[in-house]
């Protein structure tokens, strides 16, 4: 299961979601982005995070997920802030 979440404050997130093998458990990532992807497994990251493996249910995990990456979103400035540097060469360049 996967949800694209956002924008939250100028950030997509695409959350994803499985079963564990052999338990009634889920596990979780998200992948926080600058631009709204088609998918979780489309997504150009920024960063990526951890949702965490005990979640009943894939929407527990979903939620998890997009909470994690909603934590670490409030602490970044919003993507029009100049000070941000994702649009300065470096970043750029690095990402090829």
């Amino acid at each position: 299961m996967e949800r694209i979440i956002g924008p939250v404050n100028g950030f997509y997130v695409a959350a994803y979601a499985w079963p564990l093998p052999g338990q009634e458990r889920y596990c979780s990532y998200a992948k926080v982005c600058r631009d709204r992807p088609e998918s979780y497994w489309e997504a150009d990251a920024i960063f990526k995070l951890f949702g965490g493996e005990r979640h009943s249910c894939a929407e527990e995990a979903i939620s998890g997920a997009a909470r994690a990456a909603r934590e670490q979103i409030d602490h970044l400035p919003p993507l029009e802030c100049s000070t941000f540097g994702l649009g300065m060469p470096y970043f750029e360049a690095a990402a090829r």
